[in-house]
């Protein structure tokens, strides 16, 4: 009779270990490009800090490339193979702080295409798929402001740092880039304003727009698209 029970308690903790969610994130940080006229300040600390969070999170697989490490052909390699392990209930992210240019992101020796990302991103058997961009002008992944046919297509929730023709700011003295200060706090919690444990997409959006705005003196305003709902968890903490 204990034996029978022992296995149907091994049974039951296999289901709940198979059924739980789990978060699959890259994240990628450049502050030193090639040379010294495109250096950024705070970039690759960014890309820690947002890690550090998801790991203490305690359910989520991790990677991150900075700088030199952070090549076109790394950061795609990163990528498929963390996204490729996804199932349908878990989450897979993509954290980039860095130079942004129309089209795309600048690794540390080449422009890294929306295009491609979205296309590692639709193999994926994850439902929740989520692209943080701190880089400027980010709100350029959108076409004339508006999103592209094949991007409409996507169920991708793209969360990026400023409009069309904004600068993302950053500067020496701080720990992080601007909109990564706001989201780390977000998602650790300040954006749950009814305190159930999970950061909802309208709640992140809500802290962190609000925050960037106003400690930017309105000069950088951060943007959320894509095909989600206002519910979508981005981050979910254990409610005991």
């Amino acid at each position: 009779m204990m034996h029978r029970f022992y296995r149907i308690l091994l049974l039951f903790l296999a289901f709940a270990c198979v059924g739980e969610a789990r978060n699959y994130i890259v994240c990628v940080g450049i502050a030193d490009y090639p040379g010294t006229k495109s250096d950024l300040k705070v970039s690759s600390q960014d890309a820690v800090t947002i890690k550090t969070l998801y790991d203490k999170n305690g359910n989520t697989d991790s990677d991150i490339l900075t700088n030199s490490n952070a090549t076109k052909a790394s950061v795609i390699s990163a990528i498929e193979i963390m996204f490729s392990r996804a199932n349908a209930d878990d989450a897979i992210i993509l954290f980039f702080s860095g130079h942004g240019v129309p089209g795309g992101f600048v690794c540390f020796d080449g422009l890294l295409k929306y295009e491609t990302i979205t296309s590692i991103m639709k193999k994926s058997s994850a439902r929740s798929k989520i692209v943080f961009a701190d880089a400027c002008y980010a709100g350029k992944a959108r076409k004339n402001n508006k999103r592209s046919q094949q991007q409409s297509e996507t169920s991708i929730l793209f969360f990026l740092s400023s409009r069309t023709d904004e600068q993302s700011q950053e500067r020496r003295s701080w720990r992080n880039s601007l909109f990564t200060a706001y989201l780390e706090r977000g998602l650790r919690g300040g954006a749950d304003n009814n305190r159930d444990r999970t950061v909802t997409a309208r709640e992140l959006f809500d802290f962190v727009s609000k925050g960037v705005a106003e400690s930017s003196k309105q000069k950088q305003h951060p943007v959320m698209w894509g095909k989600f709902n206002d519910n979508m968890p981005l981050m979910v903490w254990n409610k005991k």
